[in-house]
């Protein structure tokens, strides 16, 4: 009988059978196989899972256990136990408008589906909808196919995306009336990059901490005095509420989702698949501030930044750079710190720590060794720097990175 899946259906009581694991005389009793036998009794709910090793041995112990029951055998048909019982999948409902970005429905989407395909159980079920059902004109030009947003019935996670469509949608009250309910239905509710607005013009982010993309962190606060915006975070979560930053926050944000659904190791494989980061830190900074730097001084400083990036090492004092930029010591302090909103010292704190934060990724060197090679000088060093700049320490940007 090995391999064969057995269906003991009870046609009494199992009043005098254990409720959950067998007992421990049946497992001495019995040699663990891979043949798994369920028995069950229809009229109730109560299921008790035991192993045997052949036909005969479990009519001898099934007849010397169950004294109160009559069970006949079905044997080679499948019965599923309550281990091997799939629970209720996960509804996702991506809202889709016209002028989405559709990597914010894309990107959320496939971290989800990749998850599945790794073994997510529950698995998710992701529905793109839309307040009309139909063809759906995305910010790239071309069409994508929404469903009816389902009128009830529980759902797991809402994600509103961003796009230059937001605003527009903003002005119907259909919107937000179709966001409030699913808002009350879901158990988290999300939004990606710009989709903050519309959360925002709902009342869902009212007294709650939010983010959304740099570019349009002042306009969230201006527009809606009752969030309170924070223009860095890659995502922040607020009781049942997440929001994130821009474009490819929302991989972040999904990848700690499954997570926290399902584990880390099943969040990575999903990371792997896709070639992206295991998981940013949703309190990094969501944008490079030495890149950011760097084209801020683009004229007259881009050769300076240049210089810097390409020998760290240097002690690189206010004398050194104006030299290097062929200006007196107090005019370069002066016309820097316009071009670029930094002090000279700051400024060459970020080259540094973007230049470590690239080691961490790409190879195995000590903190020790990174901290020389950027001119940084000691691993405590480099540790309060790069908390500085990215909110995130080195070795947990290794991590998390790696």
């Amino acid at each position: 009988m090995s391999g064969t899946v057995t269906m003991l259906q009870c046609m009494g009581c199992l009043d005098d059978m254990p409720a959950a694991a067998p007992s421990a005389a049946w497992t001495e009793l019995l040699p663990r196989i891979s043949t798994e036998v369920v028995i069950a009794n229809p009229s109730a709910s109560r299921r008790v899972s035991f192993i045997f090793i052949s036909a005969q041995e479990l009519d001898r112990t099934v007849s010397s256990q169950t004294s109160c029951c009559q069970l006949s055998f079905m044997i080679g048909s499948v019965y599923m136990s309550n281990r091997q019982q799939k629970l209720p999948r996960r509804t996702v409902l991506i809202l889709a408008f016209d002028g989405v970005q559709i990597i914010d429905i894309a990107g959320p989407a496939q971290v989800l589906s990749t998850a599945n395909e790794e073994g997510a159980d529950p698995p998710y079920e992701v529905r793109i909808v839309a307040l009309q059902a139909g063809l759906i004109e995305n910010a790239s030009g071309f069409c994508i196919l929404a469903g009816e947003i389902p009128k009830e019935g529980a759902v797991d996670t809402l994600v509103v995306p961003g796009g230059p469509g937001v605003h527009n949608l903003r002005e119907n009250p259909l919107a937000s009336i179709a966001l409030n309910d699913l808002s009350q239905r879901a158990a988290r509710v999300c939004s990606v990059c710009t989709g903050a607005f519309l959360l925002a013009e709902a009342g869902i982010l009212d007294g709650r901490r939010a983010v959304t993309h740099w570019r349009s962190s002042e306009r969230l606060a201006r527009e809606f005095p009752n969030v309170t915006v924070d223009p860095e975070p890659i995502f922040l979560n607020d009781g049942p509420v997440w929001t994130t930053a821009g474009v490819t926050a929302g991989i972040d944000l999904m990848l700690s989702l499954v997570q926290q659904d399902h584990g880390a190791a099943l969040s990575a494989r999903v990371a792997r698949r896709l070639v992206v980061y295991m998981r940013r830190a949703g309190g990094q900074k969501q944008y490079s501030e030495p890149l950011a730097l760097q084209a801020a001084s683009a004229a007259p400083f881009d050769v300076l930044s240049c210089r810097i990036a390409g020998d760290p090492c240097l002690p690189w004092t206010v004398e050194q750079m104006a030299q290097a930029a062929g200006q007196s010591p107090r005019t370069f302090h002066r016309r820097f710190e316009a071009a670029t909103g930094l002090s000279p010292a700051k400024a060459v704190e970020k080259i540094r720590c973007d230049l470590a934060r690239s080691l961490l990724h790409t190879t195995d060197l000590s903190l020790g060794q990174i901290a020389g090679r950027t001119g940084l000088g000691s691993e405590s060093r480099l540790r309060r720097a790069m908390t500085r700049q990215f909110g995130v320490n080195p070795s947990e940007m290794r991590d998390r990175f790696a």
